[in-house]
């Protein structure tokens, strides 16, 4: 019974920071030592990211993820990992008419054992006045500490072109892995609005076409 209450109050006090108002200081600067980042996953799942950031030559951050969903009835479901550790080493060089990103992140859930590693890099360049162009590439490793088991490393690489203008952003991706290459496995249209986050993709267009939107929100202070 005290888990369920506990539960649920992690549930109120999450959607509370996601939806509530404000602060009347915002701190969302990339400088800011604090990283305080609650978001909406889903039509009823949150997620908080709490954790500290420390600024040098690597952009040196780590902290916590904090995730609680319910039904549509009300019922919460607990996910498989409600609480996974993270860290990320980040540098960025060049400006916005040629500007470079790598990036290397982890995250480990102490619940199920279960944990990855990345790493990326992203150019973006100006091709016209109104456009960018984007290219992401990374790789992830999955691994299981407690089955001493780690799944094949998978690459993907992704482009976009990008108006800053309307911030409507075409984008295709595709994936390889020690399988083989899969091809193009997702083409779709991205469009933010401030903090709301629209998208719409054809997943796999090439064999077994499904269509898939997906509406993402957050905030930060």
């Amino acid at each position: 019974m005290k888990r369920r209450i506990l539960a649920r109050l992690a549930a109120v006090g999450i959607a509370f920071v996601c939806v509530g108002p404000a602060p009347h200081k915002a701190s969302a600067a990339d400088n800011d030592p604090l990283i305080w980042a609650p978001s909406k996953t889903g039509p009823n799942a949150y997620k908080l990211r709490l954790g500290v950031r420390l600024p040098g030559r690597w952009d040196t951050s780590a902290g916590a993820d904090l995730s609680m969903g319910a039904a549509p009835s009300g019922k919460l479901n607990p996910p498989d990992a409600p609480v996974r550790l993270w860290g990320a080493l980040s540098q960025k060089s060049g400006r916005r008419a040629a500007a470079r990103t790598s990036q290397i992140t982890m995250d480990f859930s102490a619940l199920t054992g279960t944990g990855s590693v990345g790493a990326g890099t992203a150019r973006t360049w100006i091709v016209t006045p109104t456009l960018d162009a984007e290219v992401h590439r990374s790789i992830a490793l999955q691994c299981n500490a407690y089955e001493n088991h780690c799944r094949k490393p998978k690459l993907t690489q992704t482009a976009k072109l990008a108006s800053p203008a309307s911030r409507t952003a075409l984008v295709a991706q595709g994936q390889f892995s020690s399988d083989g290459v899969r091809g193009l496995t997702r083409v779709g249209i991205e469009q933010k609005f401030g903090n709301l986050h629209l998208g719409a993709a054809v997943a796999d267009p090439l064999l077994a076409p499904r269509s898939i939107f997906d509406i993402r929100y957050s905030l930060r202070w």
